[in-house]
């Protein structure tokens, strides 16, 4: 700890550097001169805290009872004033640089408060006191920003305000408050509470920080929230242009920020609820209860915005949201109705796009990237669209995997509590039944709906057929890391269940199934999936051992990759004959004789196989099955080698590079379990290998 008078010297320093802009006289009448002088001024106070904090970080040990001499000459000794006088006096300057209309000075003012945050934090000096303030400044420039919907102002006997919350507004600067400032306020605390993260900080100031978020956001008016946003659209608003817009727009894309790094996926790859504060945390509960309306604010009538990047990136936002959500909770029946109303209201047309249009020209960019919204053509934005369609699909899944579980799976589950009713178990046998219908139903028509419609079990090419969606399925998601080994997890739950359901003869199932001319067990088999993913050239995978090791050592995509595999070498070992009479499948998706061309819809190209297709008005494509069924057979009569010899070569040198690394110490992790689990397959790999010379003799 450092002493108290370090909070006095950044006080010092702040208002002696920010005094001659920020002082009521001064501020009304800034023009684009003093704006330059401004940002000068506030940037050279960013890098003295910068530096200040780097000599905290260097004598922490030596000089842990002296104190710090700072480039001025002035010691942390000499101060007047309290801590709780001097963070006052520190944020409400700080505060009248968000208030400014320069967005370079608003900029450098989030950084600044950043800072301060860190700098409070280092020296010890009250920081759970700053972030208390911080929350709720937070709560209270929301709730000035919607006065204006009432007679209420401020100053009334009619106001909602009491006399000390007008004195916070009036000594806080938020009588000058914009969406704009609101915005800056959400991200200086989204920005706090990444760095806590980062630095893996104890427990202990997390729940500071989640119990003061959760307080600011139980005292915010939601409802008065609803009543803005409804206004707005109705255009009853006052100022409805988009230049007005555009503040209330950053407000939205800045909290949403806010809300996914309250849940960050950190927090749920522990495998003890104990062990991660944030993810037990009432809070949760809240923003879970909060996504119908986020939903709403973000894309009633959005749609018809010229800026579609814009819509795009909430769309990307509400539904990292929604999965992590989903990841870290277990949601009831309710929760997931409501999400996929949400779905089929709002994301419909990521749902109808077809799989095989993901074709992306620019191999240098992340696709789905944020940066390719700069781009100024339309299909920037269309390759944009493929993330949100992998999001969208993913939380399809999610949310029907949510209804068809049996009950005891949601046991090993994560059991946060909180106060949100998706917590709450739900008895009732009729209800149940009619979650495990709505499931099935939802899975079975999204499939349906990228099938060629004279589909049937009893069809020649039929296994051909569901071979060719999970290859287009897989390919979607092949091109995003941090989404692929997810959903190839959910896929191996949701399979699991309905193999359940399919061996007790459940009733429900059997009758989903009768409406349909296919079987979910078939399309979603997951040994089969398991050969087409090791197949998978376009990404090159191809049976390439050392592609696994990348994703097994990967700190984004280690611990599902691992889980995944682990899964699926028990369920090859439980289904052994399966995995080794498994048909072509990785062959025949990568071969040039299946030719390909370019093919126009709307006006934007996409690349799909040489099969006659024609386009509804929702873009969907539909495969004409008459010459669908030729091609499959040329090329399955074309390609006929099984595809269990170069599996089993790519599983076993996994295993053998694994073995290798760990004996050196070289693997980030303990790998024990995968090795065993390979060391099954190489055993099973030996009795076929006998077994088949054996047979060969005879």
């Amino acid at each position: 700890m450092f002493p108290a008078g370090e909070l006095s010297w950044l006080c010092r320093l702040v208002v002696e550097t920010l005094n001659p802009y920020t002082e009521p006289d001064a501020f009304s009448s800034i023009c684009k001169q003093k704006e330059k002088e401004l940002l000068l001024a506030s940037s050279q106070v960013v890098r003295k805290i910068q530096l200040r904090i780097r000599e905290f970080d260097s004598h922490i040990e030596s000089t842990a009872t002296k104190p710090v001499p700072n480039d001025d000459g002035l010691f942390c000794s000499d101060h007047h004033f309290s801590a709780h006088q001097c963070l006052s006096a520190i944020v409400t300057k700080m505060m009248t640089l968000l208030t400014i209309k320069d967005e370079f000075v608003r900029h450098v003012a989030v950084n600044a408060l950043v800072l301060t945050s860190q700098f409070v934090l280092k020296s010890g000096n009250k920081w759970d006191e700053f972030i208390k303030l911080w929350c709720r400044l937070l709560e209270m420039s929301i709730t000035k920003m919607l006065l204006p919907l009432s007679t209420h102002y401020i100053g009334s006997e009619k106001c909602g305000f009491d006399s000390s919350d007008v004195n916070f507004l009036m000594q806080f600067g938020l009588k000058n408050c914009d969406w704009s400032t609101v915005a800056g306020i959400t991200q200086v605390l989204r920005v706090i509470c990444k760095g806590l993260k980062e630095e893996d900080y104890d427990d202990e100031l997390l729940k500071v920080y989640y119990d003061s978020v959760n307080s600011c956001f139980s005292k915010v008016p939601w409802d008065l929230l609803d009543e803005y946003w409804s206004r707005d659209i109705d255009g009853s608003n006052e100022s409805s242009d988009s230049g007005a817009l555009e503040p209330r727009i950053k407000f939205l894309g800045a909290f949403l920020q806010l809300l996914c790094s309250l849940i960050d996926r950190n927090d749920f790859w522990e495998t003890d609820c104990e062990s991660a504060y944030a993810n037990k945390h009432p809070l949760i509960g809240k923003i879970c209860n909060l996504i119908p309306r986020l939903v709403t604010w973000c894309l009633v009538k959005q749609e018809d915005r010229a800026d579609t990047c814009i819509v795009h990136y909430l769309k990307h936002k509400l539904l990292t949201l929604m999965i992590r959500l989903g990841s870290l909770i277990s949601p009831d029946g309710s929760v997931c109705l409501s999400w996929l109303d949400l779905l089929h209201n709002f994301f419909q047309e990521l749902l109808k796009k077809p799989l095989n249009q993901f074709q992306s020209e620019q191999d240098d960019c992340l696709e789905g990237s944020p940066f390719l919204l700069s781009l100024s053509n339309g299909e920037s934005c269309w390759m944009h669209s493929s993330h949100l369609q992998r999001q969208a699909v993913f939380l399809l899944l999610h949310c029907s995997f949510s209804f068809i579980r049996q009950r005891g799976v949601n046991a090993g589950h994560r059991n946060c509590p909180t106060s949100c009713s998706c917590f709450k178990e739900n008895q009732d046998s009729e209800l149940d039944s009619f979650y495990k219908r709505k499931g099935s139903l939802e899975l079975y028509k999204w499939v349906q709906a990228h099938l060629p419609t004279e589909i049937s079990i009893n069809h020649e090419m039929y296994l051909a057929i569901c071979m060719n969606f999970m290859s287009s399925f897989l390919q979607l998601y092949l091109r995003e890391d941090d989404l692929l080994f997810e959903v190839m997890l959910q896929l191996l739950s949701i399979s699991s269940c309905l193999q359940q359901q399919f061996d007790i003869k459940e009733a429900l199932y059997q009758d989903v199934k009768k409406e349909f001319l296919f079987d979910l067990l078939d399309i979603f088999n997951p040994v089969h999936l398991f050969h087409l993913f090791l197949s998978e050239a376009s990404v090159n995978i191809h049976y390439d051992h050392q592609v696994l090791l990348d994703y097994l050592i990967s700190k984004d995509t280690g611990i599902s990759c691992a889980k995944y595999l682990l899964r699926c070498l028990c369920l090859i070992c439980d289904s052994w004959d399966l995995f080794v009479e498994s048909p072509l499948v990785g062959e025949y998706y990568s071969k040039s004789s299946c030719k390909r061309r370019k093919l126009s819809g709307d006006g934007i190209d996409f690349v799909a196989d040489e099969i006659p297709t024609s386009v509804d008005n929702y873009r969907s494509t539909t495969l004409h099955s008459k010459n669908y069924e030729k091609d499959i057979e040329y090329c399955f009569k074309h390609y006929d080698i099984k595809p269990f010899k170069n599996a089993a070569e790519c599983l076993l040198s996994l295993y053998n590079s694994i073995e290798s690394l760990h004996q050196k110490d070289l693997f980030p992790y303990n790998p024990e379990v995968l090795l065993k689990r390979l060391r099954k397959f190489q055993e099973f790999c030996w009795q076929e290998q006998r077994f088949h010379g054996e047979r060969t003799e005879k």
